[in-house]
């Protein structure tokens, strides 16, 4: 067969076909390469560029966040805006508005020592009187941070030019002692500023009567019951794992010891003492605690981020269901009684472990078992978190004072002598 026939055979069924290598065009190459560095160096000057803004914009934050005015507007929406309202109108009936008050408008010194000592009793501002129960600041801010709290606020609402420092707020400190809550707006007018528009009269709130009996069951306990100042403290401030009871509603503090009572809630140590309690002392040492002032004794000590404390304190994270404690616990964690006891200056490791008490089931008290599903749906971090912040927060002001019995009155009272001025000296 000849050369022409062998090239007209079928090719074999594993013949797999190719073409010859070629090179490739020269143009197209030069091309390819060019667009890959375009490619390159708009990536690069993008990344640049991108890393200008962040850079620039963290500057900015962190610039924003030092500036004073920013600083003092974060400290109100934290500290004031709950109460007060952020718009600074205050609640009507309830909380005194900030805008267009005398009381911001004069001389700093009365913005100082309101928020340095806390003020009880009734107020007069913008034509409309106030029942006022402001805690004081003056244990967890400092000087500085008052200052510019006082230069936001006046500056804000009052147009006020003049500005204050943190020596200006120490001095102020220094002025009264440590004197309590001013007894409302006429103390507050004659001895700060008299020029404060006239002010209704102070008239202490009837007291609430404490037999001798209950001051020595908080005291000594009662032979079968060991005494509450043992774990809670003289004033009921606590400590660590023990709760802050002074300033807790009256029925609060009653159902809960009840709980106890009835295996509703669980601790061997408050089993064991309210056992020896009877109906009318359970009620006696819950109006006690009740109408106890004591400053706050908390300090943040679980290491939590306190900024997300406060984020889910005064706005909750809804990603995770979470509300704001204050839309249920009243504003700056002051409570709602009788079933939503006051946060505020708590102690954090109790704070926590009634969280993680709610998680594992170990405290079931609450009839709807909100709690539950919120403490469930918190990390152990925001936990914690919160707990911390919540130490922060002033204590919620006593609404009522109580007399102070001795053996020889039983009950009647000393000149007006409170539970809380009974206790002031250590």
């Amino acid at each position: 067969m000849s050369r022409r026939d062998d090239r007209l055979k079928p090719a074999p069924e594993s013949f797999e076909p190719y073409e010859r290598n070629r090179p490739i065009p020269l143009v197209v190459m030069w091309v390819a390469i060019a667009l890959a560095l375009w490619g390159a160096i708009s990536l690069f000057g993008h990344n640049e560029r991108f890393r200008g803004r962040a850079a620039t914009a963290s500057t900015k934050d962190v610039r924003d966040a030092e500036h004073p005015q920013s600083r003092g507007a974060a400290l109100f929406e934290a500290r004031c805006s709950t109460c007060h309202q952020p718009n600074a109108t205050g609640v009507r009936d309830a909380v005194p508005p900030l805008a267009g008050s005398a009381f911001v408008a004069a001389k700093p010194a009365v913005m100082a020592q309101v928020l340095l000592h806390g003020i009880d009793g009734p107020i007069q501002v913008a034509g409309h009187e106030f029942d006022g129960h402001m805690p004081d600041f003056s244990s967890v801010l400092s000087d500085a941070d008052i200052a510019l709290l006082i230069n936001h606020v006046r500056e804000r609402w009052a147009d006020a030019k003049d500005t204050v420092d943190a020596a200006f707020v120490a001095n102020e400190r220094q002025r009264f002692g440590q004197r309590g809550a001013w007894q409302g707006g006429a103390e507050l007018a004659a001895r700060v500023e008299p020029a404060l528009a006239p002010q209704p009269a102070y008239e202490p709130q009837p007291s609430v009567p404490v037999t001798a009996a209950i001051q020595r069951l908080v005291a000594d306990g009662n032979g079968s019951s060991w005494s509450c100042a043992s774990c809670h403290g003289v004033r009921g401030q606590g400590a660590m794992n023990v709760p802050r009871l002074a300033g807790l509603p009256a029925a609060y503090i009653s159902k809960q010891l009840h709980d106890y009572a009835s295996g509703h809630r669980q601790n061997e140590n408050m089993l064991a003492v309210v056992k020896g309690l009877s109906e009318e002392e359970i009620e006696g040492v819950s109006q006690y605690y009740a109408a106890l002032r004591a400053p706050s004794n908390a300090r943040p000590s679980l290491g939590g981020d306190l900024a997300r404390g406060e984020q889910l304190a005064l706005h909750g994270d809804w990603s995770k269901n979470v509300p704001a404690c204050f839309s249920c616990h009243g504003p700056s964690g002051f409570g709602v009684a009788p079933e939503f006891p006051a946060l505020a200056a708590q102690q954090p490791e109790y704070t926590a472990a009634q969280l993680s008490g709610w998680v594992n089931g170990t405290r079931g008290s609450s009839q709807i078992e909100l709690m539950d599903h919120i403490a469930r749906a918190m990390t152990a971090d925001d936990r914690r978190a919160v707990a911390d912040y919540l130490a922060t927060l002033p204590p919620v002001p006593a609404a009522a004072r109580i007399p102070v019995a001795t053996p020889d009155n039983q009950g009647t009272s000393h000149a007006g002598a409170s539970a809380g001025e009974q206790h002031e000296q250590p």
